[in-house]
């Protein structure tokens, strides 16, 4: 219970700062309905270590099962996933001046800070030709201290929060 607890405050804290921004497309020709079953491609440069690359397949399967999707040797798509870690800057810029006649005083601060940054994009292709018909990103402050349950939370809910917009109301 208590570690339930402390997965939960941990996903608190994480997003309460700022929520992941997710982007999607799509080819506006398919008929997702068609799309019943999944296979994910190998998984080749994912940009991720091997335990999150883990992490974030199994994210994915589990979502798209409890999806209705079933996951099976020839599919209808395949999945493909790959992440970018990297720093934003943010800048601040606070200053103050006073001045007169025979004189003045003035200051600045400009305190930059760096935070970690992901980008998980996941993309799906169909299972015959190959076409990429749906892609989604999610992009997210990284903790990368975060270990073993915290870390594996941080990206089920990474994943959750892309795949909630598919298949895409048209």
């Amino acid at each position: 219970m208590k570690a339930s607890f402390n997965i939960l405050l941990v996903s608190v804290i994480l997003f309460s700062c700022t929520s992941p921004k997710v982007f999607t497309d799509y080819a506006s020709d398919v008929e997702f309905d068609d799309y019943e079953s999944f296979a994910f491609y190998a998984i080749d440069n994912s940009g991720l270590a091997r335990l999150d690359e883990d992490r974030v397949y199994f994210a994915i399967e589990d979502t798209l099962t409890a999806k209705g999707f079933e996951k099976k040797i020839i599919p209808d798509f395949k999945v493909n996933f790959y992440a970018e870690v990297f720093n934003q800057t943010s800048n601040s810029n606070f200053g103050v001046g006073i001045g007169g006649y025979s004189g003045g005083v003035s200051g600045s601060i400009s305190p930059q800070s760096v935070k970690r940054n992901i980008a998980l994009t996941i993309e799906f292709a169909d299972g015959l030709t190959n076409n990429l018909f749906w892609q989604g990103v999610v992009e997210a402050r990284f903790d990368e201290n975060l270990k073993g349950e915290e870390r594996e939370e941080f990206f089920k809910i990474l994943v959750g929060k892309v795949l909630e917009t598919y298949p895409p109301e048209k």
